[in-house]
């Protein structure tokens, strides 16, 4: 006989892994117990010595399915006499290691056959979930995962759940979230004044019905409120549009299922293993030609945003009304702003948008956005917006730092991560945090990251950019007042972020980063950044020929201004002669004022963003003059991209000034404005301007290598969203030896500059 005590971390709280191993006890004669605790899941097992392996053995190779099992904890301790049972309990403070939060999980199939049978106990009714599925992250205040930390406390189970609870062979055994339509949440239907209409099941049969007749419903779910809408009706979407003050952003959709995604969008396996996953993301799919109706929901887009029903409120909805096939579905607030959480908070604030509410009465600590993915053509997956069903799931480092740090994040598409010794704890999607509402969102979120994970940092990370939202927190003396604060630059962070997800230990890289907007070490605005860098520093080796923005920000919405600065840079005042298309529909006093701003540098910082010359690209095509969104006019660029194996790349110059590349892009604007005149379609524009990007990144990275020997390359930043850009980049530089590294599971956007600061800052500790 021996006595062992395991303790085990990673993902294994409100995932069944008590019930799981009081099953593996019984069934291997083990006495002893389990408890969930500060660090995990703490087990002592006594029993004969074949017995004890094969439970060990068990426990590492056949864990609960959504379990991520990171380390094991094994010792000896001294035999308890007479011991006659194994037991589940209760849970306590023991703390030794590491904290893991478990995301939420989409419904499990056991749970959607329940509310469809008439004859169960839980039949039609929307909070149904067991040990397998349903909220964990989203309803949690406070670890360990047990029910009174959790909003479910205020719910005392019925008889017949607190049976279930308490019985060792039924699916819901130590379920925290256990409940049924007699002792659970309960949800009910009110007008946009919030008197309220129905009640129970028949407050949704209610709103599937209206959302048929076309009405806009707010429906709270997991990690928040969500604007429904039928998707085949345009008047709804067209007011949808109108009220949330949303002129072309693409909406997210909700299938009923992977049949109806496959009428309208073309879905790989790996796509509709995503879409079936316990995550439930929303997948980003090529749409067919039959597809033309949904040109409202994703204007200029060869794309939709399509999900899965992931809670049991979506099921009902779809089976009460056979005839919904799809729903809008988007964020449940205004644009920029963060998601409504309160029915009160919703009442308030989207009453104007909506004609009806569909509440409940189960408080959602955590507001979660819908996480957003794609599969590239080559099959790599990336993450564009990292958040329900995936966050906050840690990642382990390459390297154990000393301290404890924070990464404030950057101020559009923020997270904000912790790292506690060689735990990075990466938050969900917090998103742009310029708004009141949306920074008060985002300093409370960090409070209750700290306070669950119980970290209070030593060393707080923040953006170079003075102006930014999260450096001003950072930087306000009594946010940690005891930490360290360490200013890191936009673009190192980005890439030492892909740095940290590819698990590379501190070397030297050639660091790609592409995106809109980024301080640099000048003061000026960076984006199409060539570093050679490690987790200590870096040095910009190559970038493109900055070009003023005339009115800053002004000029990021209206691209029009870039094109004329890109323009004068390259013509002079010639460039009027050409009679481009755009310069019609611009005012010509707005015209002569942003001309004198450029050549004066009145409000008109340098920029050399790459994000920034396809905005100027998009707009001499004369695609758009203006963006309503973030990355509209290099997403629309792209998507009228026609491939011709017969064209070539635009010329163009790399210039060494004092030691540094720079990119001269005044052949390629050169080239592309002869292409114009000479009626060449802008399909085609396009593509030649994207292999001219491909062969830029390719040229200078045989250079640099050349130089410094350097052969591992790492690519980040928004610009890496382009699918064509990241798939033909990486295929290059791959087949001509060049080991590269990109990002997969945490997005390439800003989202990712949280992980990169933590990284960076930790190194600067030493």
């Amino acid at each position: 006989m021996r006595r062992i005590e395991l303790l085990i971390n990673g993902i294994v709280q409100g995932v069944g892994f008590r019930p799981f191993v009081y099953r593996l006890a019984q069934q291997n004669n083990i006495t002893g117990f389990v408890k969930n605790t500060m660090d995990g899941v703490l087990i002592q097992a006594q029993g004969r010595e074949s017995d004890i392996e094969n439970f060990i053995y068990l426990i590492k190779n056949s864990p609960p399915p959504k379990a991520k099992i990171k380390e094991i904890f094994v010792k000896p301790v001294t035999l308890v006499k007479k011991e006659h049972k194994f037991a589940i309990l209760k849970s306590d403070g023991y703390y030794r290691h590491r904290l893991e939060i478990p995301p939420d999980i989409a419904t499990c199939k056991n749970c959607v056959r329940e509310i469809h049978d008439p004859k169960n106990h839980r039949y039609l009714y929307p909070f149904t979930n067991c040990v397998d599925c349903g909220p964990r992250f989203t309803i949690i205040r406070n670890l360990p995962y047990d029910r009174e930390n959790t909003s479910m406390n205020k719910f005392k189970m019925c008889p017949v759940c607190e049976k279930e609870y308490n019985s060792p062979s039924n699916r819901r055994f130590h379920a925290q979230t256990n409940c049924c339509g007699i002792c659970g949440p309960k949800y009910f239907l009110a007008d946009s004044k919030g008197n309220e209409i129905a009640s129970g099941t028949l407050a949704i049969k209610r709103a599937a019905r209206l959302l048929v007749e076309g009405k806009i419903i707010a429906l709270k779910g997991i990690g928040g409120f969500h604007i429904a809408c039928n998707a085949f009706s345009t008047e709804s979407i067209k007011r949808l549009r109108v009220r949330k003050n949303r002129e072309e952003k693409p909406f997210a959709l909700m299938s009923k299922d992977t049949k109806i995604i496959e009428k309208y969008c073309i879905v790989s396996p790996v796509e509709k293993e995503y879409l079936l996953s316990s995550s439930a993301p929303i997948v980003l799919l090529q749409k067919k030609k039959r597809a033309k109706w949904c040109e409202e929901i994703a204007p200029h887009n060869n794309y939709l945003g399509i999900m899965l029903p992931y809670a049991p409120l979506h099921y009902l909805i779809f089976a009460f009304e056979p005839d919904l096939e799809l729903l809008v579905m988007t964020s449940g607030n205004y644009s920029e702003q963060p998601i409504c959480t309160e029915n009160q908070q919703a009442l308030k604030l989207l009453s104007k948008i909506v004609d009806f509410f569909l509440f409940h009465d189960r408080e959602i600590v955590s507001g979660c956005d819908d996480s957003v993915m794609r599969v590239l053509p080559d099959g790599k997956i990336q993450m564009i917006r990292r958040s329900r069903g995936f966050a906050p799931e840690s990642i382990t480092l390459p390297f154990k730092f000393k301290k404890s740090v924070l990464g404030c994040g950057g101020n559009m598409k923020n997270t904000f991560s912790f790292v506690s010794n060689d735990t990075l704890y990466m938050s969900h999607h917090v998103g742009d945090i310029d708004s009141p509402e949306a920074f008060e969102n985002y300093t409370s979120s960090i409070m209750r990251y700290a306070k669950i994970l119980r970290i209070s940092p030593e060393i707080v990370a923040y953006d170079a950019h003075p102006e930014y939202m999260s450096t001003v927190l950072a930087t306000t003396p009594d946010f940690f007042y005891k930490a360290k604060k360490i200013k890191v630059y936009h673009h190192h962070a980005h890439i030492c972020s892909c740095m940290v997800e590819n698990r590379l230990e501190n070397r030297k890289v050639i660091g790609i980063a592409f995106d809109g907007t980024g301080y640099g070490q000048d003061g000026t605005l960076w984006g199409s950044e060539f570093l050679v860098c490690d987790y200590s520093g870096f040095e910009r080796i190559a970038h493109l020929r900055p070009i003023r923005l005339a009115g800053s920000q002004q000029a990021i919405k209206e691209i029009w201004r870039i094109a004329i600065a890109y323009l004068i840079d390259t013509f002079g005042d010639e460039y009027r002669e050409y009679g481009f298309k755009f310069l019609k529909q611009v005012n010509k006093e707005q015209l002569s004022l942003v001309e004198k701003m450029i050549k004066v540098g009145m409000n008109s910082p340098y920029s050399s963003g790459m994000g920034r010359f396809f905005d100027a690209v998009c707009c001499i095509c004369g695609i758009r003059n203006k963006i309503n969104y973030e990355g509209q006019a290099a997403a629309e660029l792209e998507a009228i991209l026609y491939q011709d194996n017969s064209e070539n790349p635009y010329e163009f110059e790399l210039v060494k000034v004092e030691g540094m590349f720079i990119i001269d892009h005044r052949k390629v604007v050169r080239s592309i404005v002869k292409d114009i005149m000479n009626k060449v379609p802008s399909s085609k524009i396009s593509y030649k301007f994207h292999l001219t990007i491909v062969r830029m990144v390719f040229d200078l990275c045989r250079i640099i290598s050349k130089e410094t020997d350097i052969r591992d390359i790492v690519l980040s930043g928004g610009s890496f969203q382009n699918a064509f850009l990241s798939v033909r980049i990486r295929q290059i530089l791959e087949e001509n030896g060049f080991n590269v590294y990109s990002h997969s599971l945490i997005p390439p956007n800003d989202a990712c500059i949280s992980v990169g600061q933590c990284a960076i800052a930790g190194f600067k500790s030493f």
